[in-house]
């Protein structure tokens, strides 16, 4: 029967560089790490990744850790800081994937109407139809934002509620106006 080490011993052996201990820490400590990870992103493969991520820099670090330091409390604040950063660069890609697009669909735009004048007439004619349908609240936040030009934080302020919250509630407004347009263009042009 193999001899069961503590987790102290098992810590100062990889912190000396063995490689086994290591991997006895890793088997111990991934279901709680991988578990940190899902509750983050909710995806298992990248669960999984971010797992790896962290292990690997705990390897790098092994030697920063101190003598008797707690390892699990080491080991959860690494994690911590990858689940951070990672967080941070989905809200950065996701934020430039919404400028591009946004930028994209508003160039498209002008090129069509560009090209015939009647299509800009019609796209206002439709987008006012999509804005009748939406609850006065909503068309009250797009009208701020768009018509008086007023930021996240002042439309939060006027009709409660956090900055955040309104520019995700602007996020998927624009995103359901740009597609009652589209199917309302669509319709008109097989009718």
């Amino acid at each position: 029967m193999a001899k069961v080490v503590d987790l102290p011993e098992l810590v100062e052996s990889a912190r000396q560089g063995d490689v086994k201990s290591f991997e006895e820490l890793v088997v111990r400590f991934s279901p709680a790490v991988r578990a940190m990870c899902l509750m983050r992103a909710s995806d298992p493969e990248w669960a999984d990744d971010l797992s790896q991520q962290i292990f690997l820099t705990a390897w790098r670090r092994l030697a920063e850790l101190r003598p008797q330091s707690n390892f699990w409390a080491w080991l959860e604040a690494i994690a911590r800081n990858h689940l951070l950063n990672e967080w941070r660069r989905v809200q950065r890609e996701r934020g430039f994937k919404q400028r591009y697009t946004v930028a994209w669909l508003a160039r498209q735009d002008r090129e069509a109407v560009q090209d015939e004048p009647d299509e800009l007439a019609s796209h206002t004619q439709h987008l006012k139809m999509c804005l009748d349908q939406l609850p006065e609240h909503l068309r009250k936040i797009v009208s701020m934002r768009y018509a008086e030009g007023s930021t996240s934080d002042r439309i939060a302020e006027e009709m409660g509620g956090s900055a955040d919250s309104i520019r995700q509630t602007l996020v998927r407004l624009r995103d359901k106006l740009r597609d009652c347009v589209e199917r309302r263009r669509q319709g008109a042009r097989y009718s």
